[in-house]
């Protein structure tokens, strides 16, 4: 969480993200597992994952950002923005809330949640970010 706050307080933050892009893979950025990387920040690829409720689906998918994170040296501690897409945002997202916040349980990422039409009943969720990666 301490370098979160301190690179997004940064007065160079914005310009130190630009000279991060420019300083990664040819083209500015990198496909990396679960996503692109651009300089020192990972934007996910939505996730999903299998399982019978919205809470399973939770852990199963905060599990996989977290090994993809930490593969690359980073941690949630790290993320800066999640995205959640849900099938039945007024029924599910209390359940997802309870299940999310064990991956953050203090200082959350800033959140966005939105109603969708999955193409299958099985998917409840879907959740991206963007992290920080130093």
């Amino acid at each position: 969480m301490k370098a979160r706050r301190a690179f997004l307080k940064s007065a160079a933050g914005l310009g130190a993200m630009a000279t991060m892009a420019e300083a990664a893979a040819p083209g500015g950025r990198s496909r990396v597992k679960g996503g692109i990387r651009v300089g020192n920040l990972l934007f996910s690829s939505g996730l999903t994952s299998p399982g019978a409720d919205v809470t399973e689906q939770t852990h199963g998918i905060m599990k996989m950002h977290k090994a993809n994170l930490e593969a690359m040296g980073s941690s949630l501690e790290n993320v800066v923005k999640v995205t959640v897409f849900m099938a039945d945002v007024r029924k599910e997202k209390p359940a997802m809330n309870k299940a999310y916040a064990e991956y953050f349980p203090k200082d959350a990422p800033s959140r966005s949640c939105v109603g969708v039409d999955f193409p299958d009943d099985e998917t409840r969720l879907e959740i991206e970010l963007v992290a920080w990666i130093p």
